[in-house]
C-alpha cells in the first residue's frame, strides 16, 4: 500500500513539475535601433539594458519591410552557423550584415525612409524616417506610422 502511495505522490510531483513547466512566461524582447552610416544598428535584449550583459541566446532574425499597413516582405534573413553551440550574441546587430560566425540566409536591399521594417525577434519595428531620424514602435503604431500628419495651422 505504501508503494502504491508514493507512486501516486511521485505521478502528482511530476504532473506539476510539467505543469508549471509549461507555463512559464514568454521571454520579453526589446528592440532599440540608431542611423549609423547608410544603415541602422540594431539592438536585441532580453532586458531594458541593451546590449545586455552576458548576451542573449538566439539563432535568427527575419525582418520584414512593409511598404503599407497590409503589404509587407521578407527582405533579410540571418542565422548562426552552430545553432547547437553555447556562443551568445553580444545584441548589436547592423541591418543587412550577419554577427561574426552567423549567414546571410537572404541578403537585404538597401533600407528605404518612409518604409516600417519589422525585426523578428522582438517582433517590433523601426524606421528610417526621410530626415534621418530612427523610430522604433509596436504593432499598434504600424497604422498610425502610415497616416500621414494633418497640416498644422
Amino acid at each position: 500500500m505504501k508503494r502504491v502511495n508514493w507512486a501516486c505522490l511521485a505521478l502528482i510531483a511530476i504532473g506539476i513539475a510539467s505543469f508549471l513547466a509549461g507555463c512559464q512566461q514568454p521571454r520579453q524582447w526589446h528592440l532599440t535601433a540608431r542611423k549609423e552610416g547608410d544603415t541602422v544598428q540594431l539592438c536585441l535584449s532580453n532586458k531594458l539594458e541593451c546590449p545586455q550583459e552576458g548576451g542573449i541566446d538566439l539563432d535568427d532574425i527575419s525582418v520584414y519591410r512593409y511598404d503599407s499597413v497590409q503589404s509587407n516582405q521578407l527582405i533579410w534573413e540571418t542565422s548562426t552557423d552552430s545553432p547547437i553551440g553555447n556562443e551568445r550574441l553580444k545584441g548589436l546587430v547592423t541591418y543587412g550584415v550577419p554577427p561574426e560566425k552567423w549567414r546571410n540566409k537572404l541578403t537585404p536591399p538597401a533600407l528605404v525612409c518612409g518604409k516600417a521594417y519589422l525585426v523578428n525577434p522582438p517582433a517590433q519595428f523601426f524606421a528610417l524616417k526621410c530626415d534621418g531620424s530612427v523610430v522604433v514602435f509596436d504593432f499598434p503604431q504600424l497604422a498610425e506610422f502610415f497616416t500621414p500628419s494633418a497640416p498644422t495651422k
